[in-house]
């Protein structure tokens, strides 16, 4: 996504995550007693960066029941139902219903799932402790908004570790799967026309076939205000700072308008090859180019106390991406029993970023004079290579066991430029900063899953993951860091009937948070009008990852009446949590990330899926779904009342899902409702963000088998997007800041034909 306003964004620090994936091979049951001893072991620890692997299994599914719109993911979750793994599956039709054109936008309602900031959160812990991938592998290079939704089949969220993916997943796991290559020629055509604060739209197009053994899929997405379409036009805030005592020293207001257009187009050929000696060859590959603008203006009201230096800010933003992720897939049997899975390939992106900022003085007008002009010229560039692979090994029918690798290198050029030029001085002053960073990660998994009874199992996994990064920058001292983490993992699926209607789940898994690399080696960001909430911005390469413990259980119960309910629990217990803090020194605020405290988190799940028919003989044929979710935490080594993991005490989420009988037509609703509390967030500072509540609608119209229409309209109650009051208490003073953003109503309409 572009990143307007910051000329070294998290974004463009180069998120470059290292590759995971399977590789098998034998050991048998010898492994099984091996991960039963080390479980008795308290895990070393310490890794690194975003996002890791994941292993698709497929089976012959079972007949969908007929009202379910979506056949795949009927088939895909009732497989799950017998895997020890504990995981959800949200199918293409759940995705798509919405209208909407990114995956972010669609996960927003999903039961369980926020999405801030542009990134993907399982509740309970934020967006970081979330790890997301594609077909199991980190998304490298490419964004994960970058997928069409087109390609999508499904998505998998698993709430607890798994060996054959990076344990870096304290909060859970959400991994995108991709459509297989299609048996069959095929072409189709979306246009989605939309707006959100501003117009916006999109074309889609896919394209698939077959010719003898070789057989292909392409997906082209071009957009027009897809990016900015969340990025809100005008933010309000209100500022005051007291001494410790409470006596307000300053106090002022200001008011953000910012405007924006951007641009994408993103390409992505899959390519499938099956050789005659049964070698199956798959490439996949995506590229994606974006560019934008923003202009901006920000005033400052200044209402009591001493103004700041600065009282008026004009931004001008272009910023400009191209990304890349190419991989080769190859998977065959070996003999014939033992299959092979590899992988290989690249990834590379250039993101470049602009900013020119008019600053002018306290008390001149709009044509008052100039204090002084700053520009940030921002230039990242990735390369890097990765590497996968598993052997799944037969030993008998009761286990089966698989061993596995993971490997990657990235480097990452990091050129930031800031020029300022006062009115009073005709020489520039030039701040150029340039940095050089190697990230390189591996790692090695066994995993046994062992059927005790028909359809009961025990899987028992072990992984160790290392992470490596040297560092040297012109503004920064030479560094090296490296940390590893040794994972075990025990899940348990005990079916207790039968029918396999009910069932009980228990894991316990090792998992971490390696700091992100941005905490790590970022240069140093300096803030105009530097203050408490303002504060210039430094990398910590001492940050250690966090560790921590899980338990999950649950009790799934799935009828043939159609009746599902679920109850989940989950305890965590993490150590050395990442907390930033703000200090003074040389004469400016500052923020840095540190280790500080631990917590314990603690969640309760409860679900339950029906048609209303089945509590009511004559009810319209309406689907129900229903999740509630509650949360506990407590954090030591943060100030008291508030040290909580969590903004809020609960989620509750509703959909439901009407097909008319009479009509090619099917609507449906999805509502979420969450509290708000605040928060201690950092040692200075505590936060309150009101949640309101949602309320999205959706139409389908089908005229025929190849063209159907859709209306979307989210946010119809038109609720804000952030109301949020923030707390920072630093030696002396007390700084508090309100800010509310206005979000706009977002109304689409898109017609699909299939050729």
């Amino acid at each position: 996504m572009h990143t307007m306003h910051t000329p070294f964004s998290k974004t463009s620090s180069a998120k470059v995550w290292s590759l995971k994936a399977p590789l098998k091979a034998p050991l048998s049951s010898v492994i099984t007693l091996l991960l039963c001893n080390v479980l008795a072991i308290s895990a070393h620890a310490q890794q690194t960066t975003d996002t890791q692997v994941q292993v698709k299994q497929e089976v012959p599914a079972k007949k969908p029941e007929p009202q379910r719109v979506e056949i795949q993911a009927r088939n895909e979750t009732q497989l799950a139902r017998q895997d020890a793994a504990a995981k959800t599956i949200i199918g293409t039709a759940d995705l798509v219903k919405f209208g909407d054109t990114n995956v972010l936008d669609a996960m927003r309602r999903v039961p369980g799932v926020q999405v801030n900031n542009n990134k993907i959160q399982l509740v309970g812990m934020n967006a970081n402790y979330t790890q997301v991938l594609i077909d199991g592998e980190p998304p490298r290079g490419v964004n994960v908004e970058d997928i069409p939704m087109q390609m999508i089949e499904r998505i998998e969220i698993y709430r607890t570790a798994n060996a054959q993916f990076s344990t870096q997943a304290v909060g859970g796991t959400v991994n995108i799967i991709l459509k297989r290559t299609a048996s069959t020629a095929q072409q189709s055509i979306k246009v989605t026309v939309g707006h959100v604060q501003r117009e916006q739209g999109s074309v889609e197009w896919n394209n698939s076939g077959k010719q003898g053994n070789f057989s292909h899929a392409v997906a082209v997405t071009a957009g027009l205000n897809s990016a900015g379409a969340n990025v809100p036009r005008d933010t309000k805030t209100e500022q005051t700072i007291a001494d410790s005592t409470g006596k307000v020293l300053q106090q002022y207001d200001s008011l953000t308008e910012r405007r924006m257009t951007d641009r994408d187009i993103r390409i992505s050929p899959r390519l499938q090859y099956k050789t005659d000696s049964n070698i199956n060859l798959t490439s996949t590959t995506m590229f994606a180019y974006g560019s934008g603008e923003a202009d901006s203006t920000k005033e400052y009201d200044f209402l009591q106390g001493a103004p700041l230096d600065i009282a008026k800010i004009r931004y001008r933003d272009t910023n400009e991406r191209a990304n890349l992720n190419s991989t080769i897939r190859a998977t065959a049997n070996i003999g014939t029993d033992w299959k092979l899975d590899i992988s290989g390939g690249f990834h590379a992106s250039h993101m470049k970023n602009s900013q020119s900022s008019q600053n002018f003085k306290t008390g001149n007008d709009t044509n008052g004079d100039l204090s002084f002009v700053r520009n940030y010229d921002t230039d990242v560039r990735v390369l890097g290579a990765h590497t996968s692979g598993k052997v799944s090994i037969p030993t008998n029918t009761e286990h089966d066991l698989v061993i596995g690798w993971t490997g990657s290198g990235t480097t990452v050029h990091i050129d930031r430029n800031q020029t300022d030029i006062y009115a009073s001085s005709a020489q520039p002053i030039y701040l150029p900063q340039s940095a050089r960073n190697e990230l390189f990660k591996s790692a090695l998994y066994a995993q046994d899953e062992w059927k005790f009874q028909k359809n009961s199992s025990v899987y028992l996994g072990l992984r160790w993951e290392s992470l490596g990064i040297n560092s040297e920058g012109s503004a920064q001292d030479k560094s090296k860091y490296s940390t590893s983490v040794l994972s075990p993992i025990v899940q348990t699926l005990w079916q207790l009937d039968p029918q396999n209607t009910d069932r009980i789940r228990l894991g316990l898994a090792r998992t971490y948070q390696a700091p992100n690399d941005f905490y790590l080696v970022s240069p140093k960001i300096y803030s105009v009008n530097n203050s408490i909430q303002n504060p210039n911005f430094v990398g910590n390469p001492k940050l250690r990852p966090e560790l921590a413990w899980g338990l999950d259980a649950a009790f799934e119960h799935n009828g043939k009446d159609g009746l599902n309910y679920a109850v989940r629990a989950k305890v965590q217990q993490v150590d050395d949590l990442h907390r930033d803090t703000i200090y003074f020194e040389n004469n400016a605020w500052w923020k840095k990330y540190i280790n500080t405290g631990s917590a314990v988190g603690q969640s309760l799940e409860l679900s339950t899926q029906f048609p209303l028919k089945r509590f009511m003989t004559d009810a319209p044929d309406v689907d129900v779904s229903m999740t509630y979710m509650h949360f506990w935490s407590d954090v030591k080594g943060l100030p008291q009342p508030f040290n909580q993991l969590n903004p809020y005490t609960y989620q509750f989420t509703l959909n439901l899902n009407y097909r008319m009988k009479d009509l090619p037509l099917t609507m449906g609703m999805n509502a979420k409702l969450q509290d708000s509390h605040w928060q201690q967030i950092s040692l200075t500072d505590r936060e309150y963000v009101k949640s309101p509540a949602t309320l999205d609608l959706f139409g389908l119209w089908k005229f025929d088998k190849q063209n159907q229409m859709r209306l979307a309209i989210n946010n119809i109650t038109n609720s804000k997007m952030t109301d949020a009051t923030s707390r920072s208490n630093v030696p002396g003073y007390i700084s508090t800041l309100h800010t509310a953003v206005d979000r706009a109503r977002n109304v689409s309409l898109s017609f699909e034909h299939k050729f």
